[in-house]
């Protein structure tokens, strides 16, 4: 059975009326909320700026961010021999989204893995986790381990880095998401592969003139199939068509473009990155 532990990272109106009410409106108070009540805009604070609280948390993982996710930070049985993170989607209301981060394969017991703070900033979710090794006299199994932990979220966040206390940051191994990733609205895809296997870039242009990307493998059983299994291997944003571009010839699918709706005109990738067409 997983054991897990559910926080909340959320800033609502009601519950900052709550706490002002409680703590008098005075500069002490942290982690205030943008938003404005009947008195007005409240002055912003953060919990670093705050001088007035410095009792140490009992739990770090609660520390609140200023946007609003739920998620589990869950015990898990490891098994990945590779040190990173995997990103899956599975199928559990409230929950979709696992983020489950390993050390690696170890050559005997006592080494751990924990996630020690997690914050969001409305798109960047940052995990910081804590690895630990046993001593040189300490008594452990003699057998292989793969120490692991896991968070499961309410979202799936525009971007994930999960970062050692020491600061290093894990490299995502693998990311398994149903076709629900691929939303509606995007720009052109960007593909390569013939037969059986077709890697694909879906590009999604941003309000401020930045680039997002989904990058997919599609596979089928047989050639001529109309079924397509498709299944994300990463995401991410860029500032330019070039960029994008990039992006795409390091996934493969540098090839060439198509348009939602239309898949008789081919357009090439030059004629995407030049803005000619579309």
């Amino acid at each position: 059975m997983k054991s897990v532990t559910r926080k909340y990272i959320s800033c609502t109106a009601a519950a900052m009326a709550v706490a002002l009410a409680f703590a008098g409106c005075s500069a002490g108070t942290a982690a205030k909320s943008d938003d404005k009540d009947d008195g007005g805009k409240p002055e912003e604070t953060t919990i670093e700026e705050s001088e007035a609280n410095t009792e140490e948390p009992s739990d770090p993982v609660s520390q609140p961010s200023k946007a609003s996710l739920d998620y589990q930070v869950m015990t898990v049985n490891g098994t990945s021999k590779d040190r990173g993170y995997y990103v899956v989607e599975v199928e559990e209301d409230g929950y979709p989204y696992d983020v489950i981060i390993s050390s690696g394969e170890r050559s005997t017991g006592g080494y751990d893995i924990q996630i020690m703070s997690v914050d969001y900033d409305g798109s960047l979710l940052t995990i910081t986790v804590e690895e630990t090794a046993p001593g040189p006299t300490d008594m452990v199994t003699e057998a292989l381990t793969y120490p692991s932990c896991a968070i499961e979220l309410s979202i799936l966040p525009d971007e994930i880095k999960v970062v050692t206390t020491a600061g290093e940051e894990l490299k995502c191994l693998d990311t398994k998401l149903g076709d629900s990733a691929i939303e509606d609205g995007w720009l052109c895809v960007i593909e390569e592969g013939t037969g059986e296997v077709l890697l694909k870039t879906f590009v999604y242009e941003n309000a401020d003139g930045t680039y997002k990307y989904i990058n997919v493998k599609s596979t089928t059983t047989s050639w001529g199939a109309t079924t397509w299994n498709d299944v994300v291997k990463g995401s991410g944003t860029a500032d330019t068509r070039d960029d994008v571009a990039a992006a795409a010839e390091e996934f493969g699918s540098c090839g060439f473009v198509l348009l939602p709706n239309d898949y008789q005109t081919v357009y090439t990738v030059e004629e995407f990155t030049a803005g000619k067409a579309f």
